[in-house]
């Protein structure tokens, strides 16, 4: 993946953590990936979850739904759908086995 990386490969703790289904109360998941929020803004994923999930924060946890994800991807173009398209497996992975993903904000 271009933007995501695995808990071993980050550099840094300034990120949000993409968790498989709902949140257990614990971070640093190893089945987690994570974006740093740099990255998260830089491609546009952070404006577009806000624009299009009034649910979302990135200050906070939020649960993703597979409908929720296929409006994010409806609304992605250029370096965001990019960026959508580079976590999309990961995403449809979580969705097949837990129904849902969480991202866990800053």
């Amino acid at each position: 993946m271009k933007y995501f990386y695995r808990k071993d490969e980050l550099k840094g703790t300034d990120c949000h953590e993409f968790f498989r289904g709902k949140w257990n109360n614990l971070f640093w998941s190893d089945d987690s990936i994570y974006i740093y929020d740099e990255d998260f803004s830089d491609t546009g994923l952070k404006k577009l979850f806000l624009d299009v999930l009034p649910k979302y924060s990135p200050y906070e946890n939020t649960e993703i739904t597979p409908e929720d994800w296929q409006m994010i991807c409806e609304a992605a173009f250029g370096r965001t759908k990019e960026a959508v398209k580079d976590v999309n497996d990961w995403i449809q992975e979580s969705f097949a086995e837990h129904g849902v993903f969480t991202i866990l904000g800053i």
